[in-house]
């Protein structure tokens, strides 16, 4: 009996254990420049294909960006970009993958509402955010941004609002909704203690190679 109960303890040790390392897992996929394992500016789509298997849809067509739009050269506009569409990975309900040239320029995640808390997205990719109310000014550009953090204080928060980042590589631009009694405290001009409330509806890594002057530096490989 006694080796029985034993027994049952180390199993029970083994599961908890594995369901922890695959959270982790789970949740340590992002950084600024890549995900899953895929880079910005080096990552092909076959790369993409042998790492998550066969997407859900592979086209040629534009992108389609929000709020970092504005940053980004005409080349945007044309026809000339191959995007693997996949369904269901980690959090995500999508995932879209955009190659130019056979490399990896942007990484676009949608969710559904409260499975990525936006408190959350600093720590999982490492970097600081920014917080932006209606986007980027069309006036603004990345060096407005780079190496900003949002000061973390009490403050009344919007509604809707976005998260940027702009690093040396890629910027980060995350569609934050807020829950609950979010847009009361906004009307009647609440302060919330907890920075960053709500949660992240889209996000999208994009490589600096796709604005105006087209530069980017190397990925790194740890």
């Amino acid at each position: 009996m006694q080796k029985t109960i034993s027994n049952l303890c180390v199993v029970t040790c083994v599961v908890v254990f594995t369901v922890n390392i695959l959270a982790l897992q789970t949740t340590a996929t992002f950084k600024a420049d890549r995900w899953r394992g895929l880079l910005l500016d080096q990552s092909s789509p076959e790369e993409a294909i042998k790492a998550l298997g066969q997407p859900a849809e592979d086209k040629t067509d534009r992108l389609h960006i929000r709020n970092l739009d504005k940053w980004l050269s005409p080349r945007q506009e044309q026809k000339a970009f191959r995007i693997l569409i996949y369904k269901t990975v980690d959090e995500a309900k999508k995932v879209e993958l955009d190659f130019a040239d056979n490399k990896l320029v942007r990484i676009h995640f949608d969710y559904d509402d409260q499975k990525f808390l936006a408190k959350e997205l600093s720590p999982r990719i490492g970097t600081d955010f920014v917080l932006v109310e209606r986007g980027v000014p069309a006036n603004s550009s990345p060096a407005m941004y780079e190496g900003q953090k949002e000061a973390i204080v009490p403050k009344i928060y919007p509604t809707f609002y976005y998260l940027v980042s702009v690093q040396h590589q890629s910027f980060v631009s995350a569609y934050v909704a807020g829950k609950g009694k979010a847009a009361l405290k906004e009307i009647f001009r609440v302060s919330t203690i907890e920075p960053f409330p709500g949660s992240v509806l889209f996000m999208d890594i994009v490589s600096r190679s796709l604005t105006v002057d087209g530069t980017s530096k190397p990925a790194g490989h740890d």
